[in-house]
C-alpha cells in the first residue's frame, strides 16, 4: 500500500528578532497509507493543530520549520510546492465553520471561488451533487443562504463538501465536531466515515476526544508536548496503550461502568511552549516515572506499536 503523506522529524520553533521565543513541535514523525485514516490525539495545547497547519504550509512568518514532509508522487515538498497542491490535492476541514466561512457572501459564493480556483467545469451542477452527497437535502436553499442564517451541523457539512470539490488526495480534519453538539458530531463523524470510504482519500483526523478518533481511525498516533509518544493500530492503542499518558487519556474517558466512580485524571497540566524540555515530557506527570526519565527516552517497538517511553520494554 502506497504511502501518501510521511512527516520526518518535523520541528517548528517561534523566532522574533532571530531569538527562539518557543518549540511547540520537537520531532513529529508519521505515515499515511492511501486510503487510510491517522488519528492524531492529545491535549489542548500539545500541537496537534500546528502541525496541520506546517503540513498545510499555513504556518506565520516568525514560525521556522525543519523536518521533511513528502506526499504522495511528488517526494519532498517544500513550502511553496504545498502552495500549489494545497486545496487542491491537500484539503482541510476546520474546527469552526463559524469563523471558516466569510460571512459577508453566501455559500454558494464561497463554493464557487474554490470551484474555480480549482479548474471545475459546470460548477453549479458540481455543488448541487456535493451537498446533496453531504447530507444536505435543500442545497439550492443553502448555496442561497448567508453563513449566520444555517445551522453549525449545516455549516460543518458545507465546509466538508468544499473539502471535497476536488476530489483530494489527503483530507485534513482539524477537530470537525468541536463546536457541535454531541448528536451532531457523531452524524459528522459517520457521515466523514462513510464518504472516505466511497472516494478513497486518505485522512488525518485530529481531536482531542479520544473516542472520535478510535471511531475513524485505522491508526493512532498520540502526541503530547510536541512529540508522538505512541503509534499503532487503532484497536491495539484502545485496548492495550503502552505509554502512561495513552493509559491516563483512555482512563479519563468517562463511560457507564464508571458512573458511580471517580474517573482517572493525569494530575498536573501540558508543558508551556516556553519550557526548555529536557528529557521525557511526561516525567513530571508520571507515576511510573524512573531517574532514566530525565534523559530523551528511546523508540521502543512492541509488535505493531511504537513507543517513546524508559519504561516498556519491547
Amino acid at each position: 500500500m502506497s504511502t501518501v503523506l510521511k512527516i520526518s522529524e518535523l520541528e517548528v520553533d517561534f523566532q522574533i528578532n532571530g531569538v527562539i521565543t518557543n518549540t511547540p513541535l520537537r520531532g513529529i514523525n508519521i505515515e499515511i497509507k492511501a486510503g487510510k485514516t491517522l488519528g492524531i490525539v492529545g491535549e489542548t495545547g500539545c500541537g496537534k493543530t500546528l502541525t496541520a497547519t506546517a503540513i498545510m504550509g499555513l504556518l506565520p512568518s516568525s514560525a521556522v520549520q525543519r523536518g521533511q514532509i513528502e506526499f504522495a508522487d511528488h517526494g519532498v515538498i517544500n513550502k511553496s510546492e504545498m502552495a500549489a497542491i494545497r486545496g487542491s490535492e491537500i484539503t482541510m476541514i476546520f474546527q469552526n465553520p463559524q469563523s471558516a466561512f466569510n460571512p459577508i457572501f453566501t455559500i454558494g459564493a464561497q463554493l464557487t471561488m474554490v470551484a474555480q480556483r480549482r479548474g471545475i467545469s459546470d460548477i453549479k451542477a458540481i455543488l448541487v451533487a456535493r451537498l446533496e452527497s453531504v447530507g444536505l437535502r435543500d442545497p439550492r436553499r443553502v448555496l442561497e443562504s448567508y453563513p449566520h442564517e444555517l445551522s453549525g451541523g449545516m455549516l460543518q457539512r458545507a465546509m466538508i463538501a468544499m473539502a471535497l470539490l476536488s476530489t483530494p488526495t489527503l483530507l485534513i480534519a482539524d477537530e470537525p465536531t468541536t463546536a457541535l453538539d454531541a448528536t451532531i458530531g457523531d452524524q459528522v463523524l459517520t457521515l466523514i466515515a462513510t464518504l472516505q470510504k466511497r472516494e478513497g482519500f486518505a485522512m488525518l483526523f485530529i481531536s482531542h476526544d479520544v473516542t472520535a478518533v478510535a471511531k475513524v481511525s485505522d491508526e493512532i498516533a498520540v502526541i503530547y508536548a510536541g512529540r508522538v509518544v505512541e503509534t499503532g493500530p487503532a484497536h491495539d492503542v484502545m485496548s492495550s496503550p503502552q505509554h502512561p499518558y495513552t493509559r491516563g487519556l483512555l482512563g479519563a474517558i468517562p463511560s457507564a461502568e464508571k458512573a458511580r466512580g471517580t474517573l482517572v485524571t493525569i494530575p498536573g497540566n501540558v508543558p508551556s511552549v516556553l519550557t526548555n524540555i529536557k528529557g521525557c515530557a511526561f516525567a513530571e506527570r508520571c507515576s511510573a516515572r524512573i531517574d532514566k526519565c530525565d534523559q530523551e527516552p528511546p523508540i521502543v517497538e512492541i509488535g505493531n506499536r511504537s513507543v517513546a517511553c524508559w519504561v516498556v520494554k519491547s
